[in-house]
């Protein structure tokens, strides 16, 4: 271990934070003391990057360090933590994401009703809500859907995420 060098002061200061300083296994959330895992383990990596740190107390840390808590749910635990605190929910990012892989003229129907789920995208004008011609109203609700289109801002926010590597949508994607 004479050849490991410290993970960055402002890096282990982000993973902490993103556990709330606490065990990232949510039904663990030791809150003693915390230590820096790194899923796919140092001797195999050689470097410290975010999407490969997760805050474990040292009872998960050991396990994860055998096996009995595998890589893939460390990944999972860890995006599950971004959810809670970063501003998008895993909803508003499928939308965007889906949005983004289409050529621009696409489009996602979407119930004009449910637009409270959108709401922070929207707000952020990542996306836009496009009426579509007619309607159909039951109960004095629309019926019919409206169009999500993603704008030039919410593709450049997909591209940084995808070039942060942040793990999100590629976390599944690693082996166990």
């Amino acid at each position: 271990m004479k050849d490991r060098s410290s993970i960055p002061a402002d890096l282990k200061r982000r993973v902490l934070v993103e556990a709330g300083h606490c065990c990232a296994i949510p039904v663990c959330r030791e809150l003693s003391s915390v230590h820096i895992h790194h899923i796919i383990p140092w001797s195999d990596c050689k470097k410290h990057e975010y999407k490969n740190l997760i805050a474990l107390c040292p009872n998960c840390h050991s396990k994860a360090d055998k096996g009995e808590i595998d890589r893939r749910s460390l990944y999972m635990y860890k995006d599950n933590l971004r959810y809670v605190i970063d501003k998008y929910s895993k909803f508003e990012l499928d939308v965007l994401y889906e949005l983004a892989r289409n050529n621009k003229e696409a489009y996602l129907p979407f119930p004009s009703f449910l637009t409270l789920l959108v709401k922070r995208i929207r707000e952020e004008r990542l996306i836009e809500i496009k009426t579509l011609g007619g309607g159909v109203f039951m109960n004095g609700v629309k019926a019919n859907p409206d169009a999500l289109v993603i704008t030039q801002k919410g593709r450049d926010f997909i591209r940084n995420i995808e070039k942060e590597d942040i793990g999100y949508a590629s976390s599944l994607l690693k082996a166990d």
